[in-house]
């Protein structure tokens, strides 16, 4: 009876993020933001979206940040590493980039805590994750670090292009280090391929109040010097956010070990046609 009695007041007085998995899973077909908080600059669309169903769309009408991000609070959640799937496009002539994912730290000490899965500004591709005091640090999906950290790239290819106005499935998985330590941890997928996997990441400085995150926001600042003028779009459908992967676990399965390959046999003088096609 006292089992009992001590697991449901655990039960109750457990807060709710102990067992959060999803955060956000919305298509935007109801016309709801599920509870994110949006700039002016953000709207849903009733159609354009995957199918042509309803989408969210951010308007790249003047450079800087104002009205241009979509929120969500993950403070309650406390967790250091988060799932993001979506997809996304990239309409008319781009400029300026953009912050695209930005992941805030404690909001006293968030220029430690800070980690972007940005547009390039002037490329208008994303093709590295900054972080370290913001962008102190930058790891490259090509292999290539910039700053004073020296991340370990398990996996590299090329920058992902958004552009030209065709959907395509991003996926990520960030993981944020340990305050002080580096194991920070980065893994990024389009269309269902692997285009980085990144780690020992120094993205949690000594001195951050907080291992966990505050908030997420998408779309965010894009850059004046870059920006021409000319009025661009920022799709987003069916877009889910957690603690662990949609429909799977908190953290990514290791990579598969290689097969190995088989030992090479002895090539005898073909005697017929068979023996010739086998050996050669």
């Amino acid at each position: 009876m006292q089992r009992i009695i001590l697991l449901v007041i655990c039960s109750v007085l457990l807060p709710l993020h102990v067992s959060a998995k999803e955060i956000v899973n919305n298509n935007f077909n109801s016309g709801s933001w599920a509870g994110m908080a949006k700039g002016s600059y953000w709207t849903i669309q009733q159609t354009g979206g995957v199918g042509n169903s309803p989408a969210a769309r951010l308007e790249y009408s003047v450079a800087g940040t104002a009205g241009k991000a979509l929120v969500q609070n993950v403070s309650a959640y406390k967790s250091n590493q988060y799932w993001i799937e979506m997809d996304v496009k990239m309409q008319n002539q781009v400029s300026g980039g953009g912050k695209f994912i930005k992941f805030f730290g404690s909001n006293s000490t968030h220029s430690q805590n800070n980690m972007t899965l940005q547009l390039d500004y002037y490329g208008n591709v994303q093709k590295e994750v900054c972080y370290n005091q913001d962008t102190l640090c930058t790891a490259r999906y090509t292999g290539g670090n910039r700053g004073s950290c020296d991340a370990t790239h398990v996996f590299s290819s090329s920058a992902i292009d958004m552009r030209g106005g065709n959907w395509g499935r991003y996926k990520a998985w960030v993981k944020r280090a340990d305050p002080g330590a580096s194991n920070g941890e980065v893994k990024i997928w389009w269309n269902g391929n692997l285009r980085a996997h990144i780690t020992k990441m120094s993205s949690n400085p000594s001195g951050s109040s907080t291992p966990f995150f505050e908030r997420i926001e998408f779309g965010g600042y894009n850059h004046g010097a870059a920006f021409n003028g000319s009025t661009w779009y920022l799709w987003i459908d069916n877009l889910y956010m957690g603690t662990t992967e949609k429909g799977g676990t908190s953290t990514p399965a290791p990579a598969p070990e290689p097969t190995p390959e088989p030992a090479p046999q002895p090539v005898a003088s073909p005697n017929s046609p068979a023996d010739f096609k086998q050996n050669f």
